[in-house]
């Protein structure tokens, strides 16, 4: 005969678990569903408690672990590095944001003691989500982040003595922050003027017209102006580890204006940046800064003290590369391939490289800009932030809409709450920033060998017992609706 065990499963109270948008607080992010838990078989059990927990998993790849035959599929429930035959825990930061046990209140009936044989409970939860916490991403390169519904119930079989079992569910919870949108009206266009070379001969101004840009073909818009800088004398005196001052300067001698100054080449790159905020000392890694895309443009052309002015519409596409070939083609169709995602791992849509800050790990970008001179002169190089969102330019007005909305809906929760019983504020152990605590709802519950459950679940039993209180000899009998 097969055992009575609780079945859990999660029903969202809309088509996402996640309410509200994480990362702006005035939306009240926050996961609403339901628990369920079933008998397997409508025969019941005794439920001592249940164990809820809310966790983030931020893993960033070692030195042991990366390399480029590494597999990015690597789920988290299985061992990092299978080929020494554990897995490395220093790489691995857990942040719990919310823990809580389930109890069920006495039977009152009286020593009833079947009060406590169920056949099932719903549990409603709403479980708000910290400002701070970190979206669903894998990164190829550097590292990996989901957070994760942990739900663990502690029952025992009736009549099969006292020693607890447990059934464990953990629930992927794809969390996706609205705080980097690519859009001028979140992030207006940067201009820097009159920036002097190391050497003091030139001066450089650039602009950016989206400092935050789509992972998913985007074009980062740059413009760039070089000239000589016409009062090199004003500026800071640069030391001798600067230039090899024996060289004769361009302003030293009238003949000396005489010398072409030519920029070769300019050299764009978007770079990712790894910084380790947790086991710095065990990190292992050798490599923390990635080359996602270069661009080179040559000039050959003499500078003077006209601005010479460039303009530049990079690219950006920084998804795994094996969706590479899935980028929108208007000259011909995308080769096909079959893409397998494993089921308890991330979604291939959350494979991509983007800003991201967590408690374990932050991974940012830069813009790189290389001027390459002729051989009298120094080459240098100027670096600037940039941020590479999830959410493409065309979502925009999807998601400003949905931002508005939530944030009504936020106004009319919190008018519930306010006479249902208030919001609280709550602090955790693991350095993460506030959290808000809503009140506990009620529970339903389904106790065993109750008119009302049996007609909601359509259960008849034949049974040998008149009295139906002995599971043992109960069979459940199938009905067709």
């Amino acid at each position: 005969m097969k055992m009575t065990h609780p079945v859990i499963s999660l029903k969202p109270s809309y088509n996402s678990v996640i309410r509200g948008c994480p990362g702006l607080p005035d939306t009240l992010p926050r996961i609403e569903c339901q628990l369920r838990v079933r008998s397997n078989n409508s025969l019941p059990f005794k439920l001592v408690k249940i164990e809820i927990v809310l966790k983030t998993i931020e893993i960033y790849f070692n030195k042991n672990l990366y390399s480029s035959n590494n597999s990015s599929f690597t789920p988290f429930n299985r061992p990092s590095d299978p080929s020494n035959g554990h897995s490395d825990t220093s790489n691995q930061n857990i942040s719990i944001h919310y823990k809580k046990n389930i109890v069920l209140s006495h039977p009152t009936h009286d020593g009833d003691d079947l009060n406590n044989d169920l056949i099932g409970i719903d549990i409603p939860l709403t479980i708000g989500l910290p400002d701070d916490i970190k979206e669903t991403n894998y990164n190829p390169k550097f590292g990996k982040t989901q957070t994760f519904l942990d739900c663990t119930v502690f029952y025992t079989e009736v009549g099969g003595g006292s020693s607890n079992k447990k059934r464990n569910f953990l629930y992927p919870v794809n969390v996706e922050r609205y705080t980097y949108l690519p859009s001028p009206s979140y992030f207006r266009p940067i201009n820097r003027s009159n920036i002097t070379s190391p050497d003091q001969k030139f001066l450089i101004s650039y602009s950016i017209e989206n400092p935050c840009v789509s992972m998913n073909n985007d074009t980062l818009k740059l413009s760039i102006s070089i000239r000589l800088n016409p009062f090199p004398n004003n500026a800071t005196t640069p030391s001798s580890n600067d230039f090899d001052v024996s060289t004769p300067t361009l302003f030293s001698t009238k003949k000396k204006f005489k010398s072409k100054l030519k920029l070769k080449s300019i050299t764009t790159q978007i770079l990712e940046y790894l910084e380790i905020l947790k086991n710095q000392s065990e990190f292992s890694s050798t490599q923390t800064t990635n080359i996602l895309q270069t661009s080179v443009r040559q000039v050959d052309q003499v500078i003077s003290m006209n601005s010479m002015i460039f303009q530049f519409n990079l690219k950006i596409f920084t998804k795994d590369k094996i969706l590479q070939s899935f980028r929108s083609s208007e000259s011909s169709c995308p080769e096909t391939k079959l893409l397998i995602n494993k089921i308890d791992d991330i979604p291939l849509q959350y494979h991509s490289s983007i800003t991201t800050i967590g408690q374990h790990f932050n991974v940012s970008h830069y813009l790189s800009i290389r001027f390459k001179f002729n051989k009298s002169l120094k080459n240098f190089e100027i670096n600037h932030p940039l941020i590479i969102s999830f959410w493409s330019v065309s979502q925009l007005p999807l998601i400003e809409n949905l931002i508005l909305q939530e944030r009504q809906t936020a106004k009319f929760a919190k008018k519930f709450y306010k006479n249902f019983g208030r919001i609280k504020n709550t602090s955790n152990n693991n350095n993460s920033s506030n959290c808000l605590e809503y009140p506990s709802l009620p529970p339903i519950i389904y106790n065993f060998n109750d008119p009302e459950t049996n007609n909601r679940f359509n259960i008849l039993y034949s049974q040998k017992d008149p009295s139906r209180t002995d599971p043992s000899k109960l069979r459940r009998v199938p009905v067709i609706q």
